[in-house]
């Protein structure tokens, strides 16, 4: 037997296959799991998922076979007893609604097998029509496999239509020269009008046109080394490769995840690239586990779906993840802890649709489809940002010193204003803020109270070193609030070791009258005291000819409530003239996208605050708009 006998038995002997269960159902209003928000549950074995640009959100689970006896031959290999299998049309395809209501499309066939269990596999959207792939068959079976099965289909209201039998070309090419077993899998719609199958039975890449009816092989995937002899592939030192995902690329090339199949091996699945007139074959990202489905985002990258990882004593729980994938070794986790994920896709807006629990475990209808916010938003910097970005020929003017930046009036009168005007989350106190220009030189102090002791006397350093850190993290081309570096500078995030780099001259800070404090003589003003934070508050000052010269940093009440202070004091100075930045909006927003590990999405996340700060934060790009070196221009 070959590739899927290995892939799906070995994974399904692991878990207790679910008996027929009831049709899928919408999620209760705002259920919540593993981090993100289901939008619908019931589902067995869910095995792709799609998001299409009318707002709707279709999925394809394998079903729980039926109540028809088959013959199709061989044995099992987790039991070794001849495969008894039962057949019927209870795999689905589930349509749900912008309004997120869950609408049976149509059904098609299931085959149980003992301890396995095929149906329904990926979707795609090609000239408004939905194809699908589905079912799996071998060469120990009968010469003609069950309609509807190792097939693409068409999905129609009610029904589906064979479009294409893979099995048949399976048959009679036999590309990779191992034993006789199609099983079509991952699914995607090329540039070319064409459709494009990841044979996870053949290990071929197949191209197939609708239009026609007619397939042809445009690449073989050969084995990956492994510890074991392989008995299906000549007694091999190798795995079979088990395509699962083929996508297009945002640079036009075709690129396919490699799973492959047993024994599983942690770092032995890639993403490969392949050239569709020669069909070579070349390895675009390793060291990667279990890969199970492969997609293109709308921000331009490749995501991949880790099913999870096996070790000697089983799969480890809540082990699947999705993944950013980067050239060689360069991929990273983006959603983690998530039971047995099988296919991610995402909307116009870079949202995240993830199946889980896509190998039946448990009791009926456990399958389920979440949501996760802001994942790959179109416009936001790239993973690659760093790596690719070159230095803008025209480099706006270096611009330090005080004088050009607002004085502590100025400063002192913004802030009393906002703090005033409310609406700005957290506690409601009152605020200290510090102004800080390019050097890290203090221009000026102040406070919104009646005096030095109407907010919390610790906020005067805490702003300090706001202002300190955002303005020394920032650039010309890329602002960085403060709040942006909390996750990137923890353990594992992308700008580890920044945390305490600037530390805070503590001899300079605490000098002066304590009665200065907060005035337009404060004893910091001209002095470079340095500081560090990563919490909300600090934000980078840019003038309208782009130049960055300087930052502030307020703080007096929670995190949250100190950035969208800074936020809105800073577009009152007129001073938010910004380039880019890391967030949705493209900006320095505060992001909120920690997982219940204590991970980023976007790897520049910040801890909620247990107010209302989503709500407020969310608005603040459209209710106080930063600048642009455009609009200060006409």
């Amino acid at each position: 037997m070959k590739a899927i006998r290995i892939f799906i038995n070995c994974i399904m002997a692991l878990a207790v296959l679910s008996a027929l269960g009831t049709a899928s159902r919408s999620a209760r209003a705002q259920e919540r799991e593993s981090g993100g928000t289901v939008i619908v549950d019931g589902l067995n074995g869910p095995q792709g998922v799609l998001a299409i640009d009318d707002g709707s959100v279709w999925v394809i689970d394998v079903g729980l076979g039926g109540e028809q006896e088959v013959e199709v031959g061989g044995l099992d290999p987790n039991t070794n007893e001849f495969i008894k299998a039962t057949y019927g049309n209870t795999a689905r395809v589930v349509r749900v609604t912008p309004g997120g209501q869950p609408q049976l499309v149509a059904t098609l066939p299931s085959i149980f097998l003992g301890s396995d269990i095929v149906g329904g596999a990926r979707l795609a959207l090609l000239n408004n029509e939905m194809y699908a792939t589905a079912g799996v068959w071998q060469g120990v079976a009968s010469e003609e496999a069950l309609p509807d099965t190792a097939a693409v289909l068409r999905v129609l209201q009610g029904s589906v239509l064979e479009v294409v039998p893979l099995w048949k070309l399976e048959k009679e090419l036999n590309p990779d020269g191992y034993v006789l077993e199609s099983h079509p899998y991952g699914l995607t719609a090329g540039p070319d009008g064409l459709l494009y199958v990841a044979e996870a039975g053949a290990n071929t890449l197949v191209q197939v046109d609708v239009v026609s009816q007619t397939a042809k092989v445009i690449a073989v995937f050969y084995g990956i080394p492994g510890p074991l002899p392989n008995p299906y592939r000549g007694g091999a030192l190798e795995s079979d490769p088990v395509p699962t995902g083929v996508t297009f690329g945002a640079d036009g090339r075709i690129y396919v995840s490699l799973l492959p199949g047993f024994p599983f091996l942690p770092g032995s699945a890639k993403v490969v690239v392949v050239d569709p007139v020669a069909g070579d074959v070349e390895d675009y990202a390793t060291d990667l586990t279990m890969l199970t489905d492969l997609r293109t985002a709308p921000d331009g990258e490749l995501y991949a779906v880790r099913f999870g990882i096996f070790t000697d004593e089983g799969p480890i729980p809540n082990s699947g993840a999705v993944i950013r994938v980067g050239e060689g070794e360069t991929s990273q986790d983006v959603i983690t802890g998530l039971p047995f994920p099988t296919s991610v896709d995402f909307d116009i807006n870079g949202n995240a649709y993830v199946t889980i629990n896509g190998a039946s475990v448990g009791e009926p209808g456990r399958g389920k489809v979440i949501r996760f916010e802001g994942v790959a938003v179109p416009g936001a910097p790239s993973t690659r940002f760093v790596e690719s970005a070159t230095v803008s020929q025209h480099e706006p003017e270096f611009v330090t010193g005080c004088d050009s930046l607002p004085g502590h009036d100025a400063v002192k009168g913004a802030l009393e204003r906002i703090v005033a005007g409310g609406n700005n989350s957290g506690l409601g106190n009152h605020m200290w803020a510090t102004v800080v220009d390019r050097d890290g030189v203090v221009c000026a102090i102040a406070f919104s109270g009646a005096n030095r002791g109407s907010q919390w006397p610790g906020g005067r350093l805490l702003s300090v070193q706001k202002a300190s850190a955002a303005n020394a993290f920032s650039l010309t081309r890329l602002a960085l609030s403060t709040s942006n570096l909390y996750s990137a500078t923890q353990p594992e995030g992308n700008l580890y070791g920044l945390h305490g780099s600037i530390p805070l001259d503590t001899a300079t800070a605490y000098a002066g009258p304590a009665s200065d404090y907060g005035q337009t003589g404060d004893p910091l003003v001209g002095e470079r005291p340095g500081g560090w934070s990563r919490s909300g508050g600090g934000l980078p000052l840019y003038n309208a000819g782009g130049s960055l010269v300087g930052a502030i940093g307020i703080s007096g009440d929670t995190p949250c409530a100190d950035h969208i202070v800074a936020w809105k004091v800073r577009d009152v100075l007129q001073l938010d003239y910004i380039p880019a930045g890391v967030s949705a909006s493209a900006d320095d927003n505060i992001i909120f996208d920690l997982q219940p590990d204590g991970k980023s999405l976007s790897g520049f996340g910040h801890p909620r605050c247990g107010f209302d700060e989503e709500r407020l934060t969310e608005t603040l790009p459209a209710d106080f708009p930063i600048g642009s070196t455009e609009e200060a221009g006409q």
